[in-house]
């Protein structure tokens, strides 16, 4: 929760209005497999891969998985954390024989962009939305 607060409310515009909550942690292992790195007790980085076709994703279509909620200390952001989180979710998704993996970002998380561009996801504009915050949400797909 920690994580994903300093990510997403602390940090840019069509960021979360209230801090993350118990709630919003149980709610995301609900959906998902919850990857974390770091020691117990000290995460450095966090993000959910939700499987294809289950109810809620906010961007995912058919059978693609989507990732979510990727975060990273800022202390440990550029030193490979959130690149290992991502490859390991691209891992679990060939191995369940998933299509592909679909996520989405905010215009200023251009650091985030690099990286998944770097790890083959493609832009598709013509999928981009405004949320119900009338914030963007940009798309980003990876053919697996």
């Amino acid at each position: 929760m920690r994580l994903w607060t300093e990510a997403y409310f602390h940090e840019g515009e069509g960021g979360r209005a209230t801090p993350y909550e118990q709630r919003d942690f149980e709610k995301a292992m609900a959906a998902g497999t919850m990857l974390v790195a770091g020691p117990p007790g000290a995460a450095l980085g966090v993000v959910v891969l939700v499987a294809p076709k289950t109810s809620g994703m906010a961007v995912a279509r058919g059978e693609e998985a989507e990732l979510c909620l990727l975060a990273v200390s800022s202390l440990e952001r550029r030193k490979g954390t959130g690149r290992a989180l991502v490859e390991r979710c691209t891992d679990l998704a060939r191995e369940r024989d998933w299509p592909a993996i679909a996520l989405w970002s905010r215009p200023y998380q251009a650091a985030a962009h690099r990286l998944y561009e770097s790890l083959g996801y493609r832009r598709l504009p013509g999928r981009d939305e405004t949320d119900a915050t009338g914030f963007a949400r940009l798309v980003f797909r990876l053919e697996l």
